[in-house]
């Protein structure tokens, strides 16, 4: 059978081609396809593996730490103990009861953990206290070596010593020392030595190990102070100069695969930031085990795939060639037996190769679609990235590259984002899209090369390519046919912020971005505002936000509409000289300040919360333009309007129960007054007062010095740690020689005896 199809298509050039352009390229595809995985898999491998280790690494330095940073506390809890600073201040030794519990604090210490080699507690050149690790025995030749390193040491350093103990055992010792020198010759007179058995602590961490596995620990100089593994020697010095590198750099922790001695390792490093590094060195060889078994897998799908595409690539050429062969064969046979044939086009028409080839055409347009938008996407991310390394797509270049280009960056903005999402449909926002693009293409390529990236729904970069500085009166005049154009169109308004010209390709970015925010200034200039990035730059240094609100609030409250609205347009029109930040705070000042006087016609004297103040804020940035504000101004003049018509028609008598009761819960305010309370009601001062006297029977300000004279005689039974000054500010006065007279004038005698009489009462009750 097989050779039956083989003899069939033989010499058959049209369906070798077809087979050919259905196999190779998808093979092709396939084999690079498989080869990118398995380098990206490895990459990813050995990364993955990198930040484990590093990660490893970076846990063991922190147990590491711990130990040292065990041993430093220690030293300072030595050096600041009493008993041992008695034991260190004895000129002669005698064993005391202080060198005995200066003894047991030292055993106390080593006895914390049992890494600790020993603690020396050092006068002249012999030790009043040594307290060692049953596990590190240490005689008398151990003791001169401890004694000698300590008067070799710099105070306050970590330092390392090598010894065999009497085991025959080779230790590897970190210490530190601390105490004090002679002024004048600098020789060391007394201190503490404190032992860290480190080699025992880094065997202990760092197991189990695999064979070829090592870990170091090494100073800022290179020096292998302890080592976990075959390969370097303690006391070596590290002469590789990636490992060096890693020394040198400021990172907390590192990892690369790199060459050590003939071999590749996967060294990591981790800055323990105390003067010392721990490196770990992993054989490659554990790395690629994964990486080799998943390479023998690609090569088996490589392999699964090629055959299916074999198999595939066969029947889909037959399939395809059939329909040719027949008509061919039909028009053959037709020939030959001598009989009327049709029209060789009409019968390739009536077979499938009409509808493959208009496949192949929209596959063709499909495709074409596809590379644009993907241009259009990396253009977009380009143009929208802040980072400084973010690059200019190569096609943009190669197209519009020329020498001695300038180029200008155009946002358009959609005003009514909010509408053409709400009130249309997908394919209705794709055909705005796709007019907005077209028109404004037109429209600018009398000017130069024009590239049109749309960026999101709501903004389109226009990048204009020309061989000179176009002027400023010219581009807009053709941004404004443009919005002219497309809200006859598509009914939508436009907004543009234009951006400095520039000669080259190099800001592009840089460029929109500054186009992109002049467009916020639309906030100041309405709809249809074209800014460009002078004018932008011009208004951000605009105004000092003095701007006197007063006489609008004043209008406000005679409750006259023209002249408020008269008051308020003068404003908003100074403002739209200044920034918007500026123009922002402002206006929300003055919602502020309208909103307290609201409250205060509804009797809420509350100050106004930070929600408050947010509310506020959210509301006003609602309106996309200066000028919609109004509406939510006039709206609160309308209410602010309403309530003072109500409350001049209505009977003011209840004002005064209102104000006793706020008498009685704020009393010690010094700042009431007749006039602070009228104005919290809005009647005038000689009204209130008059209705007061009307309705309590007192004036105001003997009811109030009453109401506070009442309070303090109270709070001086009460509060009798309390001072006279301290009771005359609680209810209120401020000078305590006029408190003192009021007090008199009501009670008959002064505070001070008020108090010392109260306190008899209370003493000759007790008895």
């Amino acid at each position: 059978m097989g050779k039956g199809l083989l003899s069939k298509y033989k010499g058959k050039k049209i369906f070798r081609n077809m087979f050919s352009a259905v196999f190779i390229l998808p093979a092709l595809c396939i084999f690079l396809a498989c080869i990118w995985g398995f380098f990206w898999f490895r990459a990813s491998r050995i990364e993955t593996e990198k930040v484990n280790d590093g990660n490893t690494l970076y846990a063991s330095s922190l147990m590491v730490s711990n130990y040292m940073d065990l041993m430093g506390n220690t030293m300072e809890v030595l050096r600041n103990d009493t008993y041992v600073k008695k034991a260190l201040a004895k000129s002669d030794f005698s064993w005391d009861g202080d060198m005995s519990v200066a003894a047991q604090k030292v055993l106390n210490m080593v006895m914390i953990d049992p890494m600790f080699q020993s603690v020396y507690v050092l006068k002249g050149n012999e030790y009043r206290i040594k307290c060692s690790n049953p596990a590190y025995p240490l005689d008398e030749q151990a003791d001169r070596m401890m004694i000698e390193t300590f008067y070799q040491s710099q105070f306050g350093r970590y330092g390392v010593k090598y010894y065999i103990d009497i085991y025959g055992c080779s230790r590897t010792l970190l210490y530190i020392t601390a105490g004090e020198q002679n002024p004048g010759t600098g020789e060391k007179e007394s201190g503490i030595f404190i032992g860290l058995d480190m080699g025992k602590i880094m065997e202990n961490i760092f197991q189990p190990r695999r064979q070829g596995e090592q870990y170091l620990l090494t100073d800022a100089e290179g020096n292998v102070v302890h080592v976990c593994g075959e390969g370097y020697a303690k006391g070596e010095q590290l002469q590789e100069e990636i490992l060096r590198t890693y020394l040198e750099h400021s990172d907390v922790r590192q990892s690369e695969v790199t060459k050590v001695r003939g071999g590749s390792y996967l060294v990591s490093c981790v800055n323990m930031e105390n003067g010392f590094y721990l490196m770990h060195f992993l054989p490659y060889k554990y790395v690629e085990a994964s990486i080799v078994h998943m390479r023998n897998t690609f090569i088996g799908i490589v392999l699964l795939l090629v055959l299916l595409v074999l198999l595939f690539a066969f029947v889909m050429s037959n399939w395809v060639y059939s329909p040719i062969d027949a008509a061919i064969q039909t028009t053959n046979s037709a020939g030959t037996s001598g009989q009327p044939s049709e029209n060789i086009s009409d019968r390739v028409g009536k077979t499938e190769l009409a509808g493959i080839v208009q496949t192949y055409r929209t596959m063709v347009q499909t495709m074409n679609d596809l590379n644009i938008r993907k241009d259009q996407e990396e253009m977009a991310r380009y143009l929208c990235s802040r980072a400084s390394s973010a690059k200019l797509p190569e096609w943009v270049e190669e197209t519009y590259g020329k020498t001695g280009i300038h180029s200008r960056v155009i946002c358009l903005r959609i005003s009514d984002m909010k509408d053409l999402q709400e009130n249309h449909t997908e394919e209705a926002r794709i055909f705005v899209h796709h007019t907005l693009v077209n028109i404004t293409e037109q429209a600018l390529k009398p000017l130069g090369d024009v590239l049109v990236n749309p960026v999101d729904e709501e903004y389109t970069a226009v990048i204009l390519f020309a061989e000179q500085n176009l002027p400023e009166e010219e581009l807009t005049g053709k941004i404004r046919e443009i919005f002219s154009v497309i809200r006859d169109l598509v009914h939508i308004g436009m907004d543009a912020g234009i951006s400095n010209d520039k000669e080259g390709f190099a800001e592009l970015s840089a460029m929109y971005q500054m186009a992109r925010a002049a467009t916020a200034y639309r906030f100041m200039y309405g709809i249809d505002a074209i800014v460009t990035e002078e004018q932008m730059a011009r208004k951000a240094l605009g105004g000092n936000g003095n701007i006197d609100i007063r006489n609008l609030l004043l209008r406000l409250k005679e409750g006259n509409r023209e002249k408020f609205a008269e008051e308020y347009f003068e404003i908003t029109n100074e403002l739209k000289e200044y920034s918007i930040q500026t123009a922002q705070d402002i206006l929300l000042d003055m919602a502020v300040e309208i909103m307290k006087y609201y409250n205060s016609l509804n009797f809420h004297f509350e100050t106004l919360s930070r929600n408050d103040y947010e509310k506020l804020a959210a509301e006003l940035g609602k309106f996309g333009y200066l000028d919609d504000t109004w509406e939510w101004f006039s709206g609160m003049q309308d209410k602010i309007c309403e309530l003072l018509a109500r409350a001049r028609q209505g009977d003011r008598e209840d004002v005064v129960d209102k104000a006793m009761a706020y008498l009685r819960e704020n009393y010690a305010d010094p700042n009431i007054s007749a006039q602070f309370i009228a104005e919290m009601y809005h009647i005038t001062p000689s009204y209130f007062s008059r209705l007061f006297n009307e309705r309590s029977g007192y004036a105001f300000p003997d009811y109030l010095a009453t109401l506070r004279i009442e309070e303090a005689g109270k709070l001086l039974m009460k509060e009798a740690n309390k001072s006279i000054q301290e009771i005359c500010e609680m209810v209120g006065y401020t000078n305590a020689s006029y408190f003192t007279a009021t007090f008199k004038k009501k009670f008959g005698i002064t505070p001070g005896q008020f108090r010392k009489k109260h306190a008899q009462s209370a003493g000759n009750l007790h008895q």
